[in-house]
């Protein structure tokens, strides 16, 4: 039985890698590691939002969603994503979700693309209705009256 998984790096491959595979890469008496390859990072602009507060924020992450079968002891990845809004919409449902540091070279596609595409939207300040005096009644009469 397995008592922890954990991700160790995430290292950007060559597009036409796009077979998922799985290699054992080392073996000791209680533990193992793999490399798996062939999942792709996708960019949408409908993200966008999502991945500039990735950028801008204190650790910029690249995030391993994966997926355990039921009964089974083992993690497959399942998604590889820079949007924290994906990420977070799978812990909101406690899927095993596994932070990492951007490598470099992604940080700088990533921000490419954000400086390409990204426009902010202006945060529109939401006007008070007036009260009018009269309108306003207490439920209840005074204690002292």
């Amino acid at each position: 039985m397995t008592d922890s998984w954990s991700v160790i790096g995430v290292v950007p491959a060559a597009r036409e890698s796009q077979q998922v595979s799985r290699t054992r890469i080392h073996r000791a008496d209680d533990s193992e590691q793999f490399l798996y390859t062939g999942y792709c990072v996708s960019l949408y602009t409908d993200d966008l939002e999502s991945y500039y507060a990735n950028l801008r924020g204190d650790q910029p992450g690249i995030f391993v969603i994966c997926e355990q079968e039921e009964g089974e002891d083992e993690l497959w990845p399942l998604v590889v994503t820079l949007s924290y809004d994906e990420m977070a919409s799978y812990v909101e449902v406690e899927t095993p979700v596994f932070a990492l540091p951007i490598p470099p070279d992604v940080y700088a596609w990533v921000e490419h693309y954000v400086l390409e595409h990204y426009v902010p939207t202006e945060k529109k300040k939401r006007r008070r209705e007036k009260w009018v005096e009269q309108s306003w009644k207490p439920l209840r009469r005074p204690v002292d009256s």
